[in-house]
């Protein structure tokens, strides 16, 4: 690779000349020395060293990215928006993912070897001289270990922190299955059955609380027996739905499209047409929902815009230089098909 003192050798000038010259500094050279260096640069096809440059200047307009499973469907989504914002601000990022979902499935909790793990991540991402860190989490829970206090921001996304020291970027479960369980009320449901996942789970906590004010601000009886427990996966919503159904609900909400394929399976099974007999929702907006017939009504989590936003915190913290402890739910978008309408 062509370095500046190669073309100032060549252009019988000093280095310092060149590099003026490049970054374009008035009065670095005469008329027709500043040409002849352009020229020798070009054709020399002469890259300047941005990262040397940064380095110099103790600023690199790089933040990491740590993703506890890059695989896992809502990851991608948040990394691609973090990354489209700071292209947009002149930023790059820096990607490490820690493979948790590979590793351990959803049979995981916060222990010392997990702790060790996301240490050195970090601690070879700070090395790196990036000027922030943005945890994503693979899903939405209390973490419990917090980093050691780092020198640069550090913001979570998709996940919240047991102690409030960092910010954190989330959707709002809770108002989102509030509007759906309000949706399928004005439809004229009045037994509407809930597939939630695991009862410890953060989304079905919330989620239920929404669901549960619904009814309430609508004079619904809350009936235990409609709500049942299953894993986020297609056969217990097969499973589970069978329960439901033998209550004679005329909707189901399902706290996952997954869980939802299997109330399809479950409907088809006894000769009932989702959409029609039952109408049903689900939640993710995943490329399965218009798969099924009909297609699926399904809640879309606003995963970009997480991305967005705490790109958007660590940039104005590292603008700024100010320490920023706040939590932010974004909205998710209600997305109405043919899976619902007014009970038979």
């Amino acid at each position: 690779m062509i370095t500046i003192k190669e073309i100032a050798r060549m252009a019988k000038v000093s280095t310092a000349t060149v590099s003026n010259v490049l970054n374009n500094k008035p009065g670095s050279a005469s008329e027709d020395k500043t040409q002849e260096i352009r020229e020798l640069a070009k054709k020399l096809h002469y890259m300047p060293n941005i990262l040397a440059r940064n380095l110099q200047q103790k600023k690199t307009n790089t933040i990491g990215i740590i993703t506890e499973d890059l695989t896992v469907f809502n990851t991608p989504e948040i990394v691609d928006g973090i990354d489209a914002f700071c292209e947009r601000n002149g930023f790059e990022i820096i990607l490490g993912n820690l493979r948790l979902f590979k590793h351990y499935n959803n049979d995981f909790t916060d222990t010392p070897k997990h702790h060790k793990l996301l240490e050195s991540m970090m601690h070879n991402m700070i090395s790196k001289q990036i000027e922030g860190i943005i945890y994503i989490g693979y899903h939405c829970r209390e973490i419990v270990h917090i980093p050691p206090k780092v020198q640069i921001p550090f913001v979570y996304a998709y996940c919240y922190p047991k102690e409030e020291v960092y910010p954190f970027v989330m959707f709002d479960d809770e108002k989102a299955a509030k509007d759906v369980t309000k949706l399928l009320i004005k439809k004229g449901h009045r037994r509407i059955g809930v597939i939630c996942g695991p009862a410890s789970s953060y989304h079905t906590i919330a989620r239920l609380k929404g669901y549960n004010a619904a009814l309430k601000e609508n004079n619904i009886e809350n009936i235990s027996s409609l709500v049942v427990y299953g894993d986020w996966e297609r056969p217990s919503g097969y499973r589970l739905a069978a329960s439901i159904l033998d209550q004679k609900a005329t909707a189901i909400f399902s706290f996952n499209d997954l869980m939802a394929c299997g109330v399809y399976e479950q409907a088809a099974a006894r000769g009932l047409k989702v959409g029609k007999d039952i109408s049903l929702f689900g939640f993710d907006n995943r490329d399965i929902s218009l798969v099924n017939i009909p297609e699926l009504s399904t809640v879309q989590p606003p995963l970009s815009e997480i991305g967005k936003s705490c790109a958007e915190i660590i940039l104005n913290q590292i603008k700024h230089k100010k320490t920023v402890k706040k939590k932010i739910y974004l909205p998710c978008t209600i997305l109405e098909r043919l899976s619902v309408s007014t009970p038979i």
